[in-house]
């Protein structure tokens, strides 16, 4: 059990690591945007007629927090909100041309640092390691 638990702090620090890198990184290649600017510019993106509650949900922020990153986004242009047919308080959040740029940028600017770090990588180690932070990530 010992071995496991070194395991895991090894793991621990790794990700302590990986998230103080990115957010350095994130900082250097987009000043522009902040990351979790830039994540809720995608999780708008990723869900066909967004709302504020969908991407408080997806997010999983709390709806206040939501709300004051979507009217930052809002006052800098890169998103609208527009009414929703039938609904008095709910409100549709739309990227808007500016908005698309900034986050086709970000994703952009980030798979450009994540093929860096994975050169030299065999397609096998690669695909390995997308399966098991992808497993790692669905235990949530």
């Amino acid at each position: 059990m010992a071995n496991r638990d070194g395991a895991v702090e090894d793991l621990r620090v790794g990700l302590r690591e990986v998230s103080r890198r990115l957010q350095r990184e994130w900082g250097e290649r987009m000043p522009d945007v902040t990351f979790a600017e830039s994540t809720l510019l995608s999780a708008v993106q990723a869900h066909e007629r967004a709302t504020m509650v969908d991407v408080a949900r997806a997010l999983r922020i709390d709806k206040s927090t939501a709300s004051r990153q979507v009217a930052a986004l809002e006052r800098r242009g890169l998103l609208t909100r527009q009414a929703l047919a039938g609904e008095r308080r709910a409100q549709l959040l739309v990227l808007t041309p500016a908005g698309a740029d900034v986050l086709a940028a970000a994703s952009d600017s980030w798979r450009a640092s994540i093929r860096q770090r994975v050169d030299g990588w065999t397609d096998d180690e690669l695909s390995q390691f997308v399966r098991l932070l992808q497993r790692y990530n669905d235990h949530a």
